[in-house]
């Protein structure tokens, strides 16, 4: 059978025509239809076979593209990857490659693509952590098989990472996991079953989208405005009775940068209640929003799942993450995390509840934080302004829209020979219209404000001059 007559002897009329064809390619790819290497089939054949525009097909093709199932050359059409390549920076775009591609004399990279919170504080804790559960744990704690539902006592000592509004809930609503990514992997996979949909907002960070096409689920993008997800646009997919569950970030969203206030919360959370919708809600940054509206988990227990993690807080190498949701729902991922990897490591545990302890040190890494935040925001602002359209900022990152007569993709590329990493913002698009003119900056990654300022200034000067090769300037 080839993909052409798949697609014609799967035809559907429920007017989601681009969500079914998405699926049709990446079953094709995954039971072997589609063999690496091999080319797909033209466009205009394509959306011929499926009774669709060529706008739907072309739609298609790009988000198979975004995902790593697929690669478009050039002149000669799009082909299936290789099986190794699959899934390959579908993340995020690895900065390695493009330093051997393009090196610029002997140059350091200024990294803003990846978005990590630079501090001394949390190597210093984490070995300290470490030392601590080295010579604290008891053997039962180091020594001995758990389930994935955690223990109670530890539930308790880490809830000091949790927001205030849920700091007093019951254990059994709290589960310890291995990070927000993998919460929202552990959720999506227990939680929804085959033909569900997934409801996004067009621009998400990649790991929620990247665990969607893993899991085989169909997905759709749902509106959203400056306050975040438009309730109209959301209730319209809910009516049509394909929605499962709703993945957002409502505070400090990345790449956006923002935060729903309480009153939208408030509206999109008794729509699915109404449709019985679950709402999956990553605050992986809300740490640094101590006076951010209250979470769905909080406001809507019964409807919500919260999830967050140390990443951002400590460290990356603290794998720890924590999940709020109804008792029956924590069960059922619990069995995921057992199902998946057993347990989460005793020891990275115990090394959390030593940093929970020291709850001034949070206080205290927080406040500088979100001070170092606004000078950095500052700076950028300051430096990039002449060149670009809008910006926003959070207190991780910036969210920078350009004129439309600079080329993304080769801003990126001019940058990368210049020594700077940064992101397109259609890395972070889940469809094929958002994101198009924007970049994203960590700039709370640059360890000082001076490796940032370095970074900024390359960057604003290869704005200034878009048509010349960078290395006349550098």
């Amino acid at each position: 059978m080839t993909i052409l007559s798949l697609i014609s002897k799967n035809q559907t009329d429920d007017g989601q025509k681009y969500a079914h064809l998405e699926q049709l390619f990446k079953t094709a790819i995954r039971d072997g239809i589609l063999k690496p290497g091999e080319k797909l089939p033209p466009l205009r054949a394509a959306a011929w076979e499926a009774k669709c525009s060529l706008g739907t097909m072309s739609r298609v093709y790009n988000s198979l593209e975004r995902k790593g199932l697929v690669s478009a050359k050039v002149g000669r059409g799009t082909f299936v990857e290789e099986a190794a390549n699959i899934g390959a920076d579908v993340i995020l775009p690895n900065p390695q490659h493009s330093r051997r591609e393009h090196p610029l004399k002997n140059d350091y990279t200024v990294d803003l693509g990846m978005n990590a919170i630079a501090n001394d504080w949390g190597e210093e804790i984490i070995r300290w952590a470490l030392q601590r559960t080295s010579t604290k744990a008891s053997s039962f704690n180091l020594m001995t098989y758990r389930d994935g539902f955690g223990d109670a006592q530890q539930k308790l000592a880490l809830r000091a990472f949790l927001p205030e509004p849920l700091r007093g809930i019951n254990d059994d609503r709290i589960l310890i996991n291995h990070g927000a990514q993998n919460g929202v992997y552990t959720a999506l996979g227990r939680l929804s079953s085959p033909g569900d949909t997934i409801c996004q907002e067009p621009l998400s960070y990649p790991g929620v989208s990247a665990a969607i096409s893993q899991l085989g689920l169909s997905s759709l993008t749902v509106e959203t405005d400056d306050q975040g997800i438009c309730p109209i646009s959301f209730e319209q997919h809910c009516k049509k009775g394909r929605v499962r569950i709703l993945v957002t970030t409502a505070t400090g969203h990345n790449p956006t940068c923002i935060t729903t206030s309480l009153s939208r919360r408030k509206e999109i959370g008794a729509i699915a209640r109404k449709y019985d919708v679950l709402i999956i809600e990553d605050d992986i940054y809300g740490f640094l929003y101590p006076d951010a509206p209250p979470p769905y988990a909080e406001l809507f227990p019964e409807q919500a799942i919260y999830l967050s993690g140390l990443a951002k807080r400590i460290t990356p190498s603290l794998r720890i993450g924590f999940a709020v949701a109804p008792p029956h729902l924590t069960m059922l991922m619990a069995q995921g995390i057992t199902a998946q990897t057993w347990m989460v490591s005793p020891i990275l545990i115990n090394a959390a509840i030593e940093i929970a302890s020291r709850t001034d040190d949070l206080t205290d890494f927080t406040r500088q934080t979100t001070a170092t935040a606004k000078e950095r925001h500052n700076l950028t602002s300051r430096i990039l302004s002449p060149y670009i359209d809008s910006y926003a900022s959070c207190q991780s990152h910036a969210w920078v829209r350009l004129p439309e007569t600079i080329s993304i993709s080769q801003l990126v590329r001019q940058t990368s020979k210049a020594g700077v990493h940064i992101l397109d913002g259609s890395r972070f698009a889940n469809n094929t219209t958002a994101g198009r003119h924007n970049i994203r900056l960590s700039i709370m990654a640059p360890e000082t404000i001076q490796e940032l300022e370095k970074g900024l200034i390359k960057l604003s000067t290869i704005l200034s001059n878009p048509n010349e090769n960078s290395f006349d300037f550098f």
